[in-house]
């Protein structure tokens, strides 16, 4: 109920003077929209569904319950653009023939999760230009012909995971751009056609972790230099043609785990050059093209263990040269091309538990 309220206290402010939409039922005599709750869950599965809700809500309504629209057979989805809030979820799913939806567009808030997944056709996100705030996860997987999330543009917070997995056309995450904060984890994964995370550079904290594994094509990490925090693991992996983590500049601490493995075209880190603290472990592995560690320069602390093996080209640990406390185990290993002499040197300056280096360069 206190979710419901916000939730409609919110659009309060948030619409002012809709205009004329007295054919609905509910303007006043000014024409200024007045808010309608409808209880319950509505499920849409066709056309004629959707603009009998939209005439039962009236002008500026917010639905109280889960929202579903699915198996429409639909190419373009309209006719719902009163809906200003759902207090549930929002589930779009299994609609064969769908393409675009243009009828959510003055949605701004669901108080639960937002579910977009096996749209088969489903080629942009633009009826979902007004959503700002999510109180729950937003997940966006299995639409085979998804280009984009553009309209996801005037995302703000969401309180609970933002995954976007699973999308073989997908091509950019431009549509995240005004994406501040994500409370839970941030997960973008196997998605086979995405080349660039290109601006996500308003985002600042993400509480949980940040994921960015298996995107087959991805070869940058270019602008995410707002983010300052990850509450948990910071996990870049299997993406086999990411060349350059080129800037997360802002990114000052990893509460849990920095993970950096099996990227087989990685040569730079220089994107982390203000990362100062891991919280958990550092694990650095199997990047077959790495050399240095040139972009950790102010890593002073690792909490855990730190781990670097089979990193074949790796040469030298100058990046480490400020890394003074490892919490506890030093794991370096299986690194051909790493002088053990750096190794050591790293340990004896850092290490506080049991160490572990061999079978580097002698």
């Amino acid at each position: 109920m206190r979710m419901l309220v916000a939730l409609v206290c919110g659009l309060s402010l948030v619409w002012i003077g809709c205009g004329d939409d007295t054919a609905l039922g509910n303007g006043n005599a000014s024409g200024d929209c007045e808010s309608n709750v409808l209880a319950g869950d509505y499920t849409i599965r066709s056309a004629q569904e959707a603009i009998a809700l939209e005439r039962k809500g009236g002008c500026n309504y917010t639905i109280a319950g889960n929202l579903e629209i699915t198996r429409t057979q639909l190419r373009i989805f309209e006719h719902m653009n009163e809906l200003g809030a759902v207090g549930g979820d929002v589930n779009i799913y299994d609609n064969e023939e769908l393409e675009s939806f243009e009828g959510l567009g003055d949605l701004a808030m669901v108080g639960g999760d937002v579910n977009i997944y096996d749209n088969e056709i489903l080629e942009n996100l633009e009826g979902l230009s007004f959503l700002q705030n999510v109180s729950g996860n937003v997940n966006v997987f299995r639409n085979d012909k998804l280009a984009n999330i553009d309209g996801l543009f005037k995302l703000e917070t969401v309180a609970g995971d933002v995954r976007v997995n699973n999308n073989n056309k997908l091509l950019q995450l431009d549509g995240l751009f005004g994406l501040i904060a994500v409370s839970g984890n941030l997960v973008i994964e196997f998605n086979p056609s995405i080349e660039l995370i290109e601006d996500l550079s308003n985002l600042r904290t993400v509480g949980g972790d940040l994921i960015i594994n298996n995107n087959l094509r991805l070869e940058k990490i270019e602008d995410m230099s707002g983010l300052q925090e990850v509450g948990g693991n910071l996990s870049i992996g299997e993406n086999a043609l990411l060349d350059m983590i080129e800037d997360m500049s802002g990114l000052g601490s990893v509460g849990q785990d920095l993970n950096i493995y099996s990227n087989k075209r990685l040569t730079s880190l220089v994107g982390l050059a203000n990362l100062a603290l891991v919280g958990g472990n550092l694990n650095i592995y199997n990047n077959e093209k790495l050399t240095d560690l040139e972009g950790l320069e102010r890593l002073a602390q690792v909490g855990k263990d730190l781990n670097i093996y089979d990193n074949e080209k790796l040469a030298d640990l100058i990046g480490l040269a400020n890394l003074l406390t490892i919490g506890e185990k030093i794991f370096i290993v299986e690194n051909t091309n790493l002088p053990t002499s750096e190794a050591l040197a790293l340990a004896d300056r850092a290490a506080t538990g049991e160490v572990s280096i061999q079978n580097n360069k002698n």
